[in-house]
């Protein structure tokens, strides 16, 4: 779902969401219930970054005082550049009342984005590595965009779930978010987040050829390979500056 104003997202998501719920959205057996956050994936207009990233500072202050559990702001700095993720809970799936940001600061946002992409992602306990925080482990984050067909969704999970995070999980990964997209783009379509200090994403202590060897784990990617329909990575840089976490 896109529109042309960040604005009208940060007011009626609730309402947008909800209206989506009417949508019938397949999940198969194993797919227990999963943790829902919202991404907006917001792309400025040139020279905005300033105004914007100002305009972002007073949104989390406002989160932050409405008890929002955290605001987690990412740029892109590979791929499409102008670009920025923010991670929120989803409030159409919680008891908390709405943060209005004011009409002035919603002008600001609204002048200085270019197009925005809202969606609500589960997040399964079953496909990823539970960390000790909240908070970002590393500066940087990897993200892997993977979009399956319909006929495939289920032996994705089942292979993310059964092959590919007990194996990062043996090679000494500690921390890995994995979730489908619920609500406002292709359901077929996979996120799974790495967390690295290093722009080019290697992560400290991972092993592979030493615990699960290349040639196994060079199998088990092959397998997604064959899944696949589609698939994009990347890097985003976390800006604690712009953002919070209000439980640790």
């Amino acid at each position: 779902m896109r529109t042309s104003c960040i604005s009208a997202l940060l007011r009626s998501c609730s309402l947008i969401i909800c209206g989506l719920l009417m949508t019938p959205l397949m999940l198969s057996a194993q797919e227990t219930e999963p943790t829902r956050w919202t991404l907006r994936i917001v792309t400025i207009k040139p020279d905005s970054a300033a105004a914007f990233e100002a305009a972002l500072k007073d949104v989390a202050t406002i989160q932050q005082e409405a008890g929002r559990l955290l605001f987690h702001v990412y740029e892109r700095v590979r791929g499409d550049l102008d670009t920025y993720t923010i991670i929120t809970q989803d409030t159409a799936f919680t008891d908390q009342p709405p943060a209005p940001l004011g009409s002035e600061l919603v002008d600001r946002l609204g002048h200085a984005e270019d197009h925005t992409t809202l969606l609500s992602v589960g997040f399964y306990a079953a496909l990823g590595i539970t960390g000790d925080s909240l908070y970002p482990p590393g500066e940087y984050m990897r993200v892997r965009v993977r979009t399956v067909s319909p006929a495939n969704a289920d032996d994705y999970f089942a292979w993310h779930r059964d092959q590919l995070t007990p194996a990062l999980s043996e090679a000494g990964m500690n921390d890995l978010r994995a979730g489908r997209v619920m609500l406002g783009g292709n359901n077929n379509t996979f996120f799974r987040y790495t967390y690295s200090d290093a722009i080019d994403g290697a992560v400290d202590g991972l092993d592979i050829p030493g615990t699960v060897g290349q040639r196994e784990f060079d199998r088990i990617i092959a397998r997604e390979a064959e899944l696949l329909s589609n698939s994009v990575d990347y890097v985003l840089r976390f800006r604690e500056d712009l953002s919070f976490t209000s439980q640790q």
